[in-house]
């Protein structure tokens, strides 16, 4: 686990209050150590030298003086002089490292190494008692604790963490915001790998760098869309440029001696399979699945296909547990799982079983062979259009586009396509439909 954040903008907030509590820190020691600390040397020096010339007052007076100067004395803090301790008053010395403590230090040099300081702890009325020793006996200088000694304000306090509140929220909403053309590449760019086409990113606003960014991207993006619209253009046209001579071929294939059969069928079996690769063409080079989505059950269209496979006798069994009516492409699904099944004939080992099964947020179609599967290293790549595995190109007919078709369909269906090692040995074709397609994203 890692406080760390992982955002862009959680990185760049922590960063900026980081260098802000940084910055202020060293400010303050700078000030402290240049500006406060002299300054509180000069006060402390100052207050002692003041202590001193009454001490040094009182001893030059007469009883008579004394009395009167006791009973007059008001200086500008508005202290007072006592010629004892009150008995009701209790106290204690200054915490070690104050500025008390290091005032009751200079006073031990100056005046006395009896001086010493009594902080008062009467909540109605906080005073500093200073020991004044003069020859004719000892006295009290009092005043006030808050105006000679007053500690940090509370108030203050709370206006500081105030302000770095303030800045932090600050900072989050000004970075947020210009993060904000970043957040709209990110939903687009997760559009195009899930095979639709997002609408262009704004190129106005935030920094030069986001809106180049996001010129690029939308360049980028053009260059795609006509790229898959040539390859569309393309692999529709050969492929009807195809059509006119197979029919062709197959019809003058038909109507040859009925006595020839034995030699013609391995023509006519020619002839579909390359049909069947023209057709896997036709599905790859469609943008989107042939008709919207519609509420459909998974297992209606596998018992569809099983009966189509028991016609071609297919050895595929299937095991299907109650599953919820989701929205589905019935047609594409139909095709999914006929490329799924063919893959098993071709390239796998029956039985061949095709199950169904029902989770809290999808529902599982899973096309399961027997055969030697496929290397965990090799299963990213197999997917990918016009690849196939070195073992299967000889020996079987095919363009390798099954896979691709397979994986862009469910890519449409907002799901998800695996290749997993099944148990026991074998391959598992595993199809996770979301029971609820995602909402849409906000370009």
């Amino acid at each position: 686990m890692t406080f760390f954040p992982r955002s862009l903008l959680g990185r760049t907030v922590l960063i900026i209050v980081l260098t802000v509590i940084l910055t202020q820190l060293a400010t303050t020691f700078v000030i402290r150590q240049f500006y406060v600390k002299p300054l509180l040397e000069r006060a402390l020096d100052d207050r002692a030298n003041h202590i001193q010339t009454i001490v040094a007052t009182m001893a030059l007076l007469s009883n008579e003086q004394r009395a009167t100067f006791i009973r007059d004395f008001e200086d500008s803090e508005g202290a007072r002089i006592q010629p004892f301790l009150p008995n009701a008053h209790t106290g204690s010395p200054p915490d070690p490292g104050s500025r008390l403590a290091l005032l009751e230090d200079r006073l031990h040099k100056l005046i006395s190494p009896a001086s010493h300081i009594l902080v008062s702890d009467r909540s109605d009325a906080p005073e500093i008692w200073i020991s004044l020793e003069t020859p004719s006996g000892e006295y009290w200088y009092v005043t006030q604790r808050q105006r000679f000694d007053s500690g940090f304000p509370v108030k203050w306090g709370i206006m500081l963490m105030l302000v770095v509140f303030v800045s932090v929220v600050g900072v989050y909403l000004g970075v947020r915001r210009i993060n904000k053309p970043l957040r709209a590449l990110t939903r687009a760019a997760h559009s195009i790998a899930e095979g639709q086409t997002p609408a262009l990113v704004a190129e106005s606003g935030g920094p030069r760098e986001i809106r180049s960014l996001s010129e690029a991207f939308n360049s980028m993006q053009k260059a795609l869309r006509e790229f898959e619209s040539n390859r569309t253009i393309m692999l529709a046209g050969v492929s009807h440029d195809l059509r006119t001579p197979l029919s062709r071929l197959r019809l003058a294939l038909e109507m040859l001696d009925p006595q020839d059969a034995i030699t013609l069928e391995p023509m006519v079996q020619d002839l579909e399979e390359i049909d069947r690769i023209i057709n896997q063409f036709l599905d790859f080079a469609r943008d989107n699945p042939h008709h919207w989505l519609n509420f459909g059950n998974v297992n209606e269209v596998v018992r569809v296909n099983q009966e189509r496979f028991l016609a071609r006798n297919y050895p595929v069994t299937i095991e299907l547990q109650d599953t919820p009516d989701i929205l589905i492409n019935e047609r594409a699904i139909e095709r999914v799982i006929t490329n799924l099944v063919e893959n098993a004939l071709r390239y796998g080992a029956p039985p061949i079983t095709i199950r169904t099964q029902t989770f809290p947020d999808h529902v599982r179609l899973s096309v399961l062979d027997r055969g030697v599967g496929i290397p965990p290293q090799e299963v990213m790549r197999v997917i990918q259009p016009f690849t196939r595995l070195e073992s299967s190109r000889s020996g079987h007919p095919g363009a390798g586009l099954g896979l691709a078709i397979v994986d862009r369909v469910i890519r449409m269906h907002h799901g998800v396509f695996k290749l997993l090692p099944r148990q026991g040995g074998g391959l598992e074709a595993r199809i996770e439909l979301p029971l609820a397609p995602p909402p849409p994203k906000k370009s």
